[in-house]
């Protein structure tokens, strides 16, 4: 004992960290400790500056925190090395048998499927209640998921049907409330879709239907509150935010019946069993999410930097920091998280560098920090970052990078494969510069790879330079860069926008410059409208409760946006000063296709081109000069290549 007090004692000002150490031994090179969390008291106590993590998997069973007291120190990998933080617990092969309870497979509805089915007994992992299935979708809290399994780098879905794709609603016996009664008593939704198959079910406990059951871009996942064995009527638990409509998709899951394909699990939670099938020629690498919070925990601090770890297998999310003072995620990688990767709350110089994230549940990264009373700039980033399939269980509202505050930044990154929006951004004056989108917006209608709104104070972002290609979902209104009902004081330029659905929505706002963008087979470049003097002229107690909720008539704003000032009297809900110029549409349409006439009367139109020629756009009539080759990811001494 006294020796093991004596070699702490002399910490080196680099510890180290292996899956072979001992939380006993000094650290060193040669006698590295053993966990994460045993390293970072130590370099408290001794005010170590680096702790180095050897490859291996360390398993958390509580989050990893760092404060103020840990402000210089860096957490990283081994030269070459990859380790990973993970909330899982690794299951031995030894662990997992082959279904033989005959009562139980019987119950599951494909014959063919019952010899492949194997089991986990999780009270030899989990202390205590397996946690329950897990609510998620458009108007649900971002939370934790259930457990999940997963192998070979990749989870198993829960045991559903129809296999792929939806089904649809075929009749609605009752739709629930919706927004128009909201408040009224409860009425539970009730529905028909496939009756002779929707019976099978009856027996079955905790079973959860996921659709979109008003509108294309509003999903949620709403447990069966009662299954008809003798019509097959479908009783959910809860109502749909906007109620539920024939004809909609939708499909059932955590349904034992329907366990027949690899790759799905069903839990047990009574019984304390998982039951799967595995993944063709998968190994036997499985591993169980269990923590449910955040894998690092950073309070305050500054100067505090993770490099080179992996985060993955857990079923919150990977990294929170709060108030953190130039505290940066260099080189990292997250993936297979239930939640997000990251989350930024408030402080200053603080982001994400050169890292992958993919495969979370509920987006990629939450971006926030500054001052919106004083419009005091962060300077919080995610930057040169490769965010990709981010929204495997809500797929709406939740994006690659959600950005509010003032002054945050998302630069150099390349966001893609993802069925709703990349950004969604509130707040001021936020940089979103020489990004790469494709493939967003796949499965969703009326939305934005790029989305803001119904706010006329959140003004000031820069949207430049960025590259836009391939986002085409169910073509309803989809659209690249969409300003929705009425936000104002925006500026779209030099963007690149190719072979897309709507390149931008112009929603009935003031103040746009929209200069030098380039529109390529668009079906339709711009949609720009008054709707402020229309439809949505309802909604102006909204508009004005969110302009009084800011210090509009003084300081620091009135010189900024000196436009509020006068805009309760001066027509607020009309489209005024709004500039498009040296736009180029190629085989895109004409500027004004889409163009309300109250928006065109008072809106300023410059040196706009439309060519239907063939070839390249570069060799149009007045095609703007643009850095495309900035656009996207860059190749530096954190990110030595680009990924496929």
């Amino acid at each position: 004992m006294v020796l093991r007090m004596a070699m702490l004692l002399f910490a080196p000002a680099e510890l180290y960290v292996s899956v072979q150490g001992n939380d006993s031994d000094a650290g060193t090179a040669t006698a590295p400790l053993r966990t994460l969390s045993r390293a970072v008291q130590i370099a408290r106590q001794r005010k170590s500056s680096r702790i180095i993590v050897s490859r291996g998997e360390y398993e958390l069973r509580a989050s990893i925190q760092l404060t103020a007291a840990d402000s210089g120190l860096t957490i990283e990998a081994a030269s070459g090395e990859r380790p990973l933080i993970t909330g899982a617990v690794s299951i031995p092969q030894f662990a997992i048998t082959q279904t033989r309870d005959q009562a139980l497979l019987r119950q599951i509805i494909d014959p063919a499927a019952r010899p492949r089915i194997r089991e986990i007994n999780l009270r030899q992992f989990i202390r205590g209640e397996i946690a329950p299935a897990a609510p998620y979708g458009f108007p649900q809290p971002k939370i934790p998921t259930g457990n999940e399994l997963f192998s070979d780098a990749a989870p198993f879905i829960s045991a559903r049907w129809p296999n792929e794709g939806y089904a649809k609603v075929e009749q609605v016996i009752e739709a629930g409330n919706g927004e128009a009664d909201r408040e009224a008593p409860k009425r539970q939704p009730i529905f028909i879709s496939n009756p002779d198959r929707v019976k099978k079910w009856a027996k079955s406990a905790d079973v959860w239907f996921y659709g979109y059951w008003k509108y294309d871009w509003a999903d949620e996942s709403i447990p069966a509150a009662n299954i008809d064995a003798t019509t097959g009527a479908v009783t959910l638990r809860t109502p749909h935010t906007y109620g539920v409509d024939k004809g909609v998709p939708f499909y059932a899951e955590n349904l034992l019946p329907e366990l027949d394909q690899a790759g799905e699990m069903f839990i047990d939670r009574k019984g304390g069993k998982l039951y799967f099938i595995p993944k063709a020629g998968s190994t036997s690498n499985y591993r169980l999410s269990l923590l449910a919070e955040p894998l690092v925990q950073i309070q305050g601090g500054s100067k505090i930097t993770l490099r080179g770890l992996d985060f993955g297998f857990s079923r919150a999310d990977g990294v929170h920091i709060q108030n953190g003072t130039d505290v940066r995620l260099e080189g990292c990688q997250f993936y297979n998280l239930g939640m997000r990767a990251a989350v930024i709350d408030g402080g200053k110089n603080t982001g994400l560098y050169g890292c992958n994230i993919w495969n979370t549940g509920e987006g990629g990264v939450a971006l926030n920090g500054g001052d919106r009373n004083t419009l005091t700039a962060a300077g919080n980033y995610v930057e040169n970052c490769d965010i990709h399939h981010f929204q495997r269980r809500t797929q709406t509202y939740r994006p690659a990078v959600s950005i509010s505050g003032v002054g945050n930044r998302v630069v150099h990154c390349s966001m893609h494969d993802a069925p709703h929006a990349a950004i969604i951004f509130s707040g001021n004056e936020h940089l979103i510069e020489f990004n790469e989108f494709y493939r967003n917006i796949s499965r969703t209608g009326d939305g934005g790879v790029v989305y803001t709104g119904r706010d006329w104070t959140a003004r000031g972002t820069q949207i430049l330079y960025n590259h836009f290609y391939d986002n085409i979902g169910i073509r309803k209104w989809e659209s690249n860069i969409y300003f929705d009902d009425l936000a104002s004081g925006l500026i779209a330029k030099g963007n690149l926008i190719e072979r897309c659905h709507y390149g931008m929505v112009l929603g009935g706002g003031q103040d746009y410059q929209i200069e030098d963008n380039v529109f390529v087979d668009t079906k339709l470049a711009f949609f720009s409208d008054a709707r402020g003097l229309g439809w949505y002229a309802e909604n102006k107690p909204t508009m004005v409760k969110r302009l009084e909720d800011v210090p509009y008539k003084s300081g620091v704003w009135a010189r900024r946006y000196p436009q509020l000032l006068t805009m309760m009297a001066n027509e607020p809900m009309a489209p005024k000063r709004n500039v498009l110029r040296g736009n180029l549409l190629v085989r895109s349409g004409s500027l004004f296709d889409q163009t309300e006439p109250g928006f065109k009367k008072l809106a300023t139109f410059e040196r706009n081109n439309e060519s239907k020629a063939s070839g390249s756009w570069r060799q149009a009539r007045g095609a703007p000069v643009l850095p495309v080759d900035k656009m996207g990811m860059v190749m530096d001494q954190v990110r030595a290549t680009l990924p496929k």
